[in-house]
């Protein structure tokens, strides 16, 4: 009997330690000293693997340390001790996150919903989620289901406008900001993000992004990104003093931001304040050497102020700055000629073709291109010009491709398509008791067709197999 009283004495003794234990552990992850549970790691027994409160709480001493690998390991432990609890499923799905399984977060949310349709937090995280992979529609779908009971909650409204940011519709992500922030006008970010998503949509709102930029620095005296923003829309809407005015308080409070100086040095450019708006420009320029803009601003500035001189350096590195590569300069004028053609802007088209073909004569598909454009079946759908410039690239292209070797394959697939089109014209032409007919190149140079060198291109081609 004395024996089983030492034995039970002992046994309360040893619930009492792990109790003391798991109390102060608790007490210091509440205090965010998670390093001082982590070095106590080394006193764990075997028997302890069993205990679920025990590895939560160094779960939750790792993830308080940001070393999420190792909080999910003890996570993942505690559920498979006990796999009914829904924390652990919440919490499981977002150190998953942080490690980007999204697949496993996705998977333990869903867990959770299967319990409680309606668990807040897992749907909302949950969308978070799909948002994240650009899975929008799912996202949003959430974000619909949670506002269908909660339609004044300000962190649902604000995330729908960051989706539809991301999916590039600006005007609902106003609408939900706008929502959002006249829930919570203290919100100097959510502020931001609707003021610009206002100036984006229409730049001429500038008024009333003033007004709610008004609006949020009145509970956010002095925030330094409002105020930036509200010299920003004063820039906007051309007062350029009173942009200047507040640009120079937040570079003299240290704001030494590229966008802060350059716009400091543009606004007071426009109020002719050539030498005081050198200095910021000069420091915005060292910040980004290949903005062209505040080069030539600087470069201006100077001349005016001081030094002709070195404003022509200035005016010099601009204009290398602005010289395009080469070969991003031909593609975009390429990209241009095609775009022309697609709208139906065949003039323009064939103007900007024929001026890359002319600098590369080797470059055959470009009168191809040309040509085509005009096609119509009966060459009265024209109008006078469009006919002679159908007849000039038609007379060009088929001279180019019998003057080059190279072009046999061509030759031979165009020339039934080429003579059929240059048979029309000598028709028209005896219909018209012609001898010559008149032509307009696509740079509008003028000249004629002779009879007997249009028969002499249609036997060229008849003869082509």
């Amino acid at each position: 009997m004395i024996r089983n009283g030492f034995f039970s004495i002992v046994f309360v003794c040893c619930c009492l330690t792990v109790s003391s234990q798991q109390s102060e552990w608790r007490n210091l992850i509440e205090k965010k000293q998670f390093e001082k549970v982590i070095l106590q790691l080394d006193e764990l027994q075997p028997a302890d693997s069993a205990d679920f409160e025990k590895m939560y709480l160094i779960g939750q001493a790792y993830e308080g340390l940001l070393k999420y690998k190792d909080a999910y390991n003890f996570y993942k432990h505690c559920f498979l001790l006990d796999s009914s609890r829904m924390d652990m499923l919440n919490t499981l799905a977002r150190i998953s996150v942080n490690l980007g399984k999204a697949k496993e977060a996705e998977k333990y949310y869903q867990m959770v919903l299967e319990m409680d349709s309606a668990n807040f937090y897992a749907n909302f995280q949950l969308a978070r989620l799909y948002v994240s992979v650009e899975r929008y529609e799912e996202g949003l779908g959430y974000y619909d289901y949670l506002l269908e009971s909660d339609s004044d909650n300000v962190s649902i409204l604000w995330a729908m406008g960051d989706c539809y940011t991301r999916m590039g519709d600006l005007q609902l992500a106003y609408t939900y900001y706008f929502f959002a922030f006249n829930l919570n006008r203290e919100n100097a970010t959510l502020a931001n993000s609707l003021i610009n998503t206002l100036l984006k949509i229409d730049p001429g709102s500038s008024d009333v992004a003033m007004a709610y930029c008004d609006t949020a620095l009145y509970y956010n005296p002095g925030h330094k990104a409002l105020r930036q923003q509200k010299a920003m829309i004063y820039y906007l809407k051309k007062e350029y003093s009173n942009a200047d005015s507040i640009y120079t308080e937040l570079i003299d409070e240290g704001d030494n931001s590229y966008n802060t100086l350059k716009y400091c040095g543009c606004a007071r450019y426009q109020k002719h304040k050539w030498y005081l708006a050198i200095e910021p420009l000069e420091v915005a320029y060292e910040m980004d050497p290949t903005a062209y803009d505040v080069c030539i601003l600087l470069g201006i500035c100077i001349g005016r102020a001081y030094d002709p001189g070195q404003a022509l350096a200035y005016f010099d590195k601009a204009e290398k700055l602005m010289q395009p590569d080469s070969l991003w300069s031909n593609s975009l004028e390429g990209f241009r000629g095609e775009i022309y053609l697609k709208t139906g802007n065949r003039n323009k088209g064939a103007e900007t073709y024929y001026r890359i073909w002319m600098k590369d004569k080797q470059q055959i598909n470009l009168l191809q291109q040309i040509q085509r454009s005009y096609y119509v079946s009966n060459l009265e759908q024209l109008s006078e010009d469009d006919r002679q410039r159908y007849l000039f690239i038609t007379f060009l292209y088929v001279s180019e491709l019998f003057e080059h070797q190279d072009f046999e394959e061509m030759r031979r697939q165009n020339a039934p398509h080429l003579r059929s089109v240059l048979k029309k014209y000598e028709e028209e032409m005896f219909m018209r008791n012609l001898t010559n007919y008149p032509m307009l190149s696509p740079d509008n140079k003028r000249n004629a067709l002779p009879v007997e060198k249009l028969k002499e291109l249609i036997v060229k081609l008849s003869v082509i197999p």
